[in-house]
């Protein structure tokens, strides 16, 4: 039965190295906005505080060979407000490095000139944030590593020798409360450069 089970796994790999030989790699530089969703700190104090960050300027890269994808976003100058009952008021500031290992599926054939795709992966993101205000709890001052999802969907526009990529995905964590509800989104602009 053992061997039955490594000749299957053996002729899976086999099937799949004839067609990442072949893949192009490609390289895609990419600059948007990052677009934080869900409180990332959730204090039950008198004041039933709630931290977020706001929006900010985002950077990101990605490797491509196949349907296989390594991805890379960042953003710094994030702000961090406490949502309270004396309202919104920024308190500090934030960076943001996540990471994936995703694959990409492009669902729909080639249309003339666009090609739509959506990806799924998996990853690590690394937070840093610090709280100014005096008064509040240390632990919000910290970096931060975490497991994330990644997913996210996109669109190629090949004009030629040259591909423009346009592209939402949304790195899914968890709070301090160990629920699914923080959202690191980055839209993004690029060039998909080929490389072989």
């Amino acid at each position: 039965m053992k061997q039955v089970k490594i000749w299957t796994l053996a002729a899976a790999i086999g099937a799949l190295l004839p067609g990442l030989a072949s893949a192009q790699i490609s390289i895609t530089p990419q600059i948007g906005g990052y677009i934080p969703g869900g409180s990332f700190r959730e204090l039950q104090d008198a004041a039933e505080s709630s931290w977020e960050r706001g929006s900010t300027l985002g950077l990101g890269a990605n490797v491509t060979l196949g349907m296989l994808r390594g991805s890379l976003a960042y953003a710094t100058g994030a702000t961090v407000s406490r949502e309270g009952i004396n309202g919104r008021e920024n308190v500090g500031d934030g960076s943001v490095l996540a990471g994936a290992l995703d694959v990409v599926f492009r669902p729909l054939p080639k249309l003339i000139v666009l090609q739509p795709y959506v990806l799924g992966g998996a990853g690590y993101k690394r937070e840093n944030y610090s709280v100014n205000d005096e008064g509040f709890p240390d632990q919000l001052d910290s970096s931060e590593n975490k497991f994330v999802l990644h997913v996210g969907a996109g669109l190629d526009l090949g004009l030629g020798p040259v591909t423009l990529n346009a592209e939402i995905t949304d790195f899914i964590g968890r709070n301090n409360q160990d629920k699914w509800k923080v959202h690191d989104a980055f839209a993004f602009v690029g060039l998909r450069l080929g490389v072989f």
